[in-house]
C-alpha cells in the first residue's frame, strides 16, 4: 500500500507525464488547439487516481456510509423499493434510519454492488464518478452561459479543485454533499435553458435535478433553492418577464412533488425523534482566517495530523473573488456580463457572511438547520466563486498566459490533497459486515433518526441481545420462523401469559398480532418494543409499515418520478422520430 508520501510522489509523477503527453501533442500537432472537454477529462481524473488504491479509508466517513449502504441494500433485496429501517444497525435492534437520511447516494452504490462490485469498491467509484461528472457538468452549464470553451473549462477547473470539494472526496467522504456537487451545475443549466428556451422539457429536468439535491443533502437543499430562487428572480427582473418567473416556479413545484417523502418527514415524525428531547445547539462556523488559510503544511495540506479539516475557501478563489470585487469597484470591468457578476457576487459575499461567526444571530432562527454547521455552505461558494473566475476569463481573454497560470497554480497547490492519507487493505467488506451491529454506538449513528423512547443517557445500544426476543414473566417457549427488516415473525407456545421483549427498537409504525388479532406493544424505559401475549400456541407477528401521511407521500414522490421518466422518455423519442422523418 502507498503510503502519503509516496502518494504525493504518484500525484507528482501523473501530473509530469500529462504535462508531457500535451507538450508531444503540441510538437506533433503545432497548428491543432487543445480540446478543452478533453483536456479537463485527463486533469479530473488525476486527483481520484489514489481513490483505487488497495483498502479501506483510515479516516472520514467512509465506513459509516458503508454500513449504511449494506442495510439499505439488504432492505432492497428484501422488497422494500423505498427502505425505511435499518435492520442490523443500532446492535440488530434497528433503526428508522433512511426516513431521515438522504437516499440518494445509496441507491447509487448499492447498484454498483448489484452489479457485482464490493462495498468497498462501490463506494468508492461514486465518489470517483462524481468528481468527473462534476466538472464536466460545470464545464456544460459554463459553455452554456459564457459561450467560450477557456472560460468554461477555468469554471469547471476551479470547481473540481475547490478546496472543499477535494476536503469532501478524500477526508470527510461525505457522499450526499459530493452528489450535490454534481448534481448544482444541471439545475442551474436547465433554469438557463428555461430561460431561453420556454419548454415544458426544461421544467421536468430543472425540476428532476432539484429534487435529485434534495434526496442527496436536504440541508444543503434548502440553501441551494434560496440561490436558485434568487438567480430566476435575477433574470425575471432584468428582462421584466414574469413568464420565466412562473415557469422557474413551476421547476420548484415539480422537486417539491418528487421529493416530498423527504421533505415531510422531519415535520411527519417531529414528536417522535430523540432530537425533542435534547437541546440544540448551533454548528460550528468557522471564522475568517480558518476561511483564508490551513494551518498545516505551509497551508497546502487541508487535513490536521489527527483528522481535524480546514474550511478553506481557497486561495486562488479568494484572488478571483478579490480582484472582481476590486474591478467593479474601480468601474473597470466591461458591460457586457456586469449584471451578472454583480449577482454572483453578492451570492459569495452574502454566503460568506453566513459562514462566519457574524450570522449567528440568523441561525438562531433556523432550528432545523443550525446544527448542521454553516460550513457545508461552502460548497455553495465554490460554485459561485467558479462563475466568478469564468467571467473573469471572458473579461481578459487575451491574457492567455495570465489565465493558463492562474489555472495552473489552482490546480498545483492542492496537490497534496489528491488522496485520502492512509488507507487499510485489511478492511474488507466482510470485515466490516462482521461490525455493522456495532457501528451505530461507534459512530454511524445518526442523532435525527433515534427514537425519543430511548434512554438518552444511552442513546445507542453497544450490546447484542441475547435473541431477538426473550421472555420477562411467564412460562412458555419461542421459536423465530422469520426475522426481516420489516416482518418478524414467531412460533409461541405459552403456558401462562406471557410478558415479552422483542428486541427492536419502539417506533411508529411497528405493529403486533397474535394469531392474527391486533395486540398492544409499547416501549420499555430503553425504548425496546414489550408487549403481552395471552395463553396459548400462537403466531406471533410483528411488521412494521410506515404510517399513513408518510406512506402516501412514498407514494406521490414513486408516481411522480415515473410518470416523469416516462413523460421525458416520450419526449425524446417523439424529437427522434421527428429527426428521422425529416
Amino acid at each position: 500500500m502507498l503510503d502519503p508520501y509516496k502518494m504525493i510522489v504518484v500525484n507528482i509523477a501523473t501530473s509530469i507525464i500529462l504535462i508531457i503527453g500535451l507538450l508531444f501533442y503540441k510538437f506533433v500537432f503545432p497548428k491543432r488547439k487543445f480540446d478543452l472537454f478533453f483536456l479537463l477529462l485527463l486533469i479530473s481524473i488525476l486527483p481520484i487516481i489514489s481513490i483505487f488504491r488497495n483498502g479501506d479509508y483510515e479516516s472520514g466517513d467512509f465506513n459509516i456510509h458503508i454500513y449504511r449502504t449494506m442495510a439499505f441494500y439488504d432492505s432492497l433485496k428484501e422488497g422494500n423499493i423505498m427502505p425505511s429501517w435499518a435492520k442490523d444497525l443500532n446492535a440488530t435492534y434497528g433503526y428508522p434510519l433512511f426516513i431521515f437520511n438522504y437516499p440518494l447516494p445509496y441507491y447509487v452504490i448499492s447498484f454498483f454492488h448489484f452489479i457485482g462490485f464490493s462495498f468497498i469498491a462501490s463506494t468508492k467509484i461514486f465518489i470517483a464518478l462524481n468528481f468527473v461528472l462534476s466538472g464536466i457538468f460545470m464545464y456544460l452549464y459554463s459553455r452554456e452561459i459564457f459561450k467560450n470553451n477557456l472560460a468554461a473549462f477555468t469554471s469547471a477547473i476551479f470547481y473540481i479543485f475547490a478546496p472543499y470539494h477535494l476536503i469532501d472526496v478524500h477526508f470527510k467522504v461525505a457522499i450526499g454533499e459530493i452528489a450535490v456537487f454534481t448534481l448544482l451545475p444541471l439545475v442551474f443549466l436547465s433554469i438557463h435553458k428555461l430561460n431561453t428556451k420556454r419548454s415544458l422539457i426544461y421544467i421536468l429536468w430543472s425540476g428532476l435535478w432539484l429534487s435529485l439535491i434534495i434526496m442527496s443533502n436536504a440541508l444543503i437543499a434548502f440553501f441551494a433553492t434560496g440561490i436558485i430562487l434568487a438567480y430566476i428572480i435575477f433574470f425575471t427582473l432584468k428582462k421584466i418577464d414574469y413568464v420565466y418567473f412562473l415557469y422557474g416556479l413551476s421547476a420548484f413545484f415539480v422537486a417539491g412533488i418528487i421529493s416530498l417523502y423527504v421533505l415531510l418527514a422531519p415535520f411527519i415524525f417531529n414528536s417522535f425523534l430523540y432530537i425533542q428531547r435534547m437541546p440544540l445547539v448551533i454548528g460550528y462556523s468557522p471564522n475568517l482566517s480558518e476561511l483564508f488559510y490551513s494551518p498545516w503544511r505551509m497551508g497546502f495540506l487541508f487535513q490536521g495530523p489527527n483528522g481535524q479539516i480546514p474550511f478553506l475557501i481557497g486561495y486562488t478563489q479568494l484572488f478571483i473573488f478579490i480582484i472582481t470585487l476590486i474591478l467593479l469597484l474601480l468601474k473597470k470591468m466591461p458591460k457586457k456580463h456586469l449584471s451578472q457578476q454583480k449577482f454572483w457576487l453578492i451570492i459569495s459575499l452574502v454566503i460568506i457572511f453566513l459562514i462566519t461567526p457574524y450570522s449567528k444571530f440568523l441561525w438562531e432562527h433556523f432550528s432545523f438547520v443550525k446544527a448542521a454547521g454553516s460550513h457545508r455552505l461552502l460548497l455553495i461558494l465554490s460554485f459561485s466563486v467558479s462563475i466568478l473566475a469564468g467571467y473573469l476569463t471572458v473579461n481578459f481573454l487575451k491574457k492567455k498566459f495570465l489565465i493558463t497560470l492562474i489555472i495552473l497554480i489552482t490546480i498545483g497547490y492542492t496537490i497534496l490533497n489528491w488522496g485520502h492519507r492512509k488507507l487499510i487493505p485489511e478492511i474488507t467488506d466482510s470485515v466490516l459486515k462482521q461490525n455493522l451491529w456495532k457501528s451505530t454506538s461507534e459512530g454511524e449513528g445518526h442523532y435525527y433518526a433515534n427514537s425519543k423512547w430511548i434512554d438518552t443517557k444511552h442513546p445507542w445500544f453497544s450490546k447484542l441481545p441475547r435473541n431477538n426476543i426473550e421472555i420477562i414473566k411467564g412460562d412458555g417457549e419461542i421459536t423465530t420462523l422469520k426475522r426481516t427488516s420489516t416482518n418478524h415473525t414467531y412460533i409461541i407456545y405459552a403456558k401462562t401469559p406471557l410478558d415479552i421483549a422483542e428486541n427492536t427498537l419502539y417506533f411508529p409504525g411497528w405493529q403486533a398480532k397474535s394469531n392474527g388479532k391486533i395486540i398492544s406493544l409499547h416501549p420499555n424505559g430503553s425504548g425496546v418494543i414489550n408487549l403481552n401475549v395471552p395463553k396459548g400456541n400462537q403466531i406471533l407477528e410483528l411488521t412494521y409499515n410506515d404510517i399513513k401521511i408518510y406512506k402516501i407521500s412514498k407514494i406521490v414522490s414513486a408516481t411522480a418520478l415515473f410518470i416523469l421518466f416516462v413523460y421525458i422518455l416520450f419526449l425524446s423519442t417523439k424529437k427522434l422520430f421527428l429527426f428521422k422523418r425529416y
